[in-house]
């Protein structure tokens, strides 16, 4: 299982999101995943919601001293470039040239990501949490940081973004914008990948690998570029 995100992490890239990434785009992006279902079968196939990110290029080679395995070096639209160790042959990414179809890597999504946080349901409205930030914003710095730690990770980098917004203090960050850049950060994390080759009657077949494929965007920032959302029919 790959590491999560420490609280002051999570609360230096949510505070670096907030001013490179549109209020309206944050919560576009949200919304659209929210709205994702859980993967179900049906006709003998997996359809899995996936955040989706088209292979460009792939190059390989036999592995080194074992004669029934590949690597590949795959490239990838707006991810890093990643090393793949598989037993398959390179058939798969032939038949995908001849065919002019794509290969995909992709996150699976699950709500997971979204991680709501417990206050969700104890809290009437953001006036509650505008009233006890303006009360804590007024204790000295070292009480904040007490009280940040004690109300847990999501009310720190509330506080947090309270206290370091420019120009009225009054002005408070949203719950909905929150849940938002917390989720793009945790997206922008390093991830478990399925490797996906296309298959002659448009569905896709896992590429198994002797490890996890773990992936990254190069730039949490362009959120567009995560917002390519597919089901896929696994076979």
């Amino acid at each position: 299982m790959l590491p999560s995100l420490s609280e002051d992490e999570m609360e230096k890239s949510v505070s670096f999101l907030q001013n490179v990434v549109p209020v309206e785009l944050a919560l576009e992006f949200y919304t659209l995943l929210d709205q994702l279902s859980a993967p179900r079968f049906a006709n003998c196939r997996l359809h899995l919601f996936c955040i989706t990110f088209p292979v460009t290029g792939v190059k390989w080679k036999r592995g080194q001293g074992q004669e029934t395995s590949f690597t590949y070096k795959v490239k990838a639209d707006e991810l890093h470039d990643l090393l793949i160790t598989t037993e398959d042959k390179p058939d798969h990414f032939l038949r995908a040239k001849l065919t002019r179809q794509t290969l995909l890597l992709v996150l699976p999504w699950t709500r997971s990501f979204l991680e709501l946080p417990d206050f969700e349901n104890d809290m009437q409205s953001m006036s509650d949490w505008s009233a006890v930030g303006s009360t804590l914003y007024s204790l000295p710095s070292e009480s904040q940081s007490r009280a940040a730690r004690f109300l847990g990770q999501p009310f720190g980098i509330f506080l947090t973004l309270l206290r370091d917004s420019p120009g009225d203090k009054g002005a408070v960050i949203s719950e909905s914008h929150l849940q938002a850049l917390q989720l793009i950060v945790r997206l922008g994390q390093p991830f478990s990948a399925f490797f996906l080759a296309p298959q002659p009657g448009g569905e896709y077949k896992r590429i198994a690998s002797d490890r996890h494929i773990i992936a990254q965007v190069k730039d949490m920032t362009s959120v567009r570029s995560m917002m390519d959302v597919r089901t896929p029919q696994i076979l």
